[in-house]
């Protein structure tokens, strides 16, 4: 199976993939290549901002009940989420609502008016989102690596916080920007659904996707480019942020990566998190019963990207057990045998068929596979897109154990790495820097 793509003559890109399931529903997603990544310091959570603004009303439909109840009135799926790189609007339907669907998501994004009095309200209720994630230890700890992760880039900010709402937007330099990144240029439109793909692009140029044209806004683009350069790290550096009542710790071990090597690292962490029998579930749960929690995490920004491992523990058994080892110097003796000895065959033999196992049954979610696609095509704009479907056999498949050993030896060095911490009664820095020298 393969993705068609077509360009409209104003820019718009429209990505196809023919469902793999005979179920009549269309996962669509729309990218539009902005986010928090892209703002100047007087503009810092915009992008996010902007991103609640677009359900607030347009020329055409002037309030957030007449945008919703168009999707309400047949039961679609919406919503929205804004990251570092994209802001990107999610939409579910039954295949006879595309038509309906794609007009008034493209109204939504190109024909927001900003009514000024939506604006000072919808801006409390982002200011109310960020008081939630000002409680989550798991947001804080994220943010606290990517500073240290991405320094000197523009990805050490994070997308909204409390603290870029301390005085509040201005209203003509958040529609300028609005302006300035809404458009169809700058947008991709993902979808995955048994609808052929000629009737997408009628339905395409029934909206205003197709009818929408590049404003004198455009010229302004030089403002908001994106510093990828990262800040070269000769040390392993900590971050230990205490925050009262609680009773868990929340812990980061971070290597910085490269976008290049993404496959081998995704080999890396489903061998040590993503099943079962992996390294981390053995380890830490069924041999010393110490955490229910525990994961890895790999992301990337931009050509840069990183390999977190995470856990979650008892604040009492982070560096001991009773008269056992504890849970930092477990996952320090984990990256030492990694480093020492790498992965073994049969490691490798069983992440791959987990992993063609668990992607084949990705195959048959629309969401995953729209998701795919637009975000490939972000990534390598220039490149033909290679579906999810074909995934394993042109990556994993290949890989040996000698190329994920190469990849460990490559990432997993002290001078490479950061160590966060989030948590009521945290060990001293001398204490975790003790055992985090340990590594090779």
């Amino acid at each position: 199976m393969s993705v068609e793509t077509f360009v409209f003559p104003n820019g718009f890109r429209i990505i196809y993939e023919k469902s793999m399931n005979k179920i009549p529903i269309c996962a669509m997603q729309v990218f539009c290549d902005v986010g928090s990544a892209y703002e100047t310091h007087d503009l810092r959570g915009v992008s996010h901002f902007i991103e609640h603004m677009c359900f607030k009303g347009t020329k055409y439909l002037p309030s957030v009940k007449e945008i919703l109840i168009n999707f309400d009135k047949f039961g679609a799926n919406l919503n929205a989420y804004t990251e570092k790189n994209y802001t990107c609007y999610t939409l579910k339907c039954h295949n006879d609502n595309i038509d309906n669907s794609i007009i008034v998501l493209s109204d939504m994004l190109l024909n927001s008016i900003f009514k000024k009095g939506e604006f000072k309200k919808e801006e409390q209720v982002v200011i109310e989102e960020n008081i939630r994630d000002s409680d989550n230890p798991e947001y804080i700890i994220d943010e606290n690596a990517d500073r240290i992760l991405y320094d000197g880039s523009s990805y050490t900010e994070p997308i909204d916080t409390l603290d870029y709402h301390k005085k509040s937007f201005n209203y003509e330099d958040v529609f300028k920007f609005y302006k300035l990144f809404y458009i169809p240029s700058r947008m991709i439109i993902s979808i995955v659904s048994n609808v052929s793909f000629q009737k997408i692009k009628k339905f395409v140029e029934n909206s205003y996707f197709f009818k929408h044209h590049i404003n004198e806004y455009l010229i302004m683009t030089h403002n908001y480019r994106i510093n990828p350069n990262i800040t070269p790290q000769h040390e392993l550096k900590y971050n230990l942020q205490i925050k009262p009542n609680m009773n868990t710790i929340h812990l980061y071990l971070c290597f910085r990566t490269m976008k290049i090597d993404k496959y081998k690292l995704n080999i890396l962490k489903t061998i040590l998190s993503s099943y079962f029998n992996s390294r981390l579930f053995i380890l830490l749960r069924e041999e010393n019963g110490l955490t229910y929690t525990s994961t890895v995490y790999t992301n990337y920004n931009g050509e840069n990207g990183d390999f977190i491992i995470y856990t979650e523990m008892n604040n009492q058994k982070i560096l001991k057990n009773g008269t056992q080892k504890g849970v930092l110097p477990l996952l320090i003796y984990l990256i030492n045998d990694l480093i020492n000895k790498g992965i073994t065959a049969e490691e490798l033999k069983i992440a791959k068929g987990f992993l063609k196992g668990s992607m084949t049954i990705d195959m048959g979610n629309n969401d995953v596979m729209a998701s795919h696609n637009g975000l490939y095509c972000l990534s390598h704009p220039d490149e033909k897109i290679i579906s999810y479907t074909k995934l394993y056999d042109k990556f994993y498949k290949k890989y040996t154990v000698t190329d994920i050993n190469i990849i460990i030896k490559k990432y997993f060095f002290k001078s490479n790495m950061c160590v966060c911490l989030v948590g009521d009664k945290l060990p001293s820095l001398k204490n975790i820097k003790s055992h985090c020298g340990r590594i090779k």
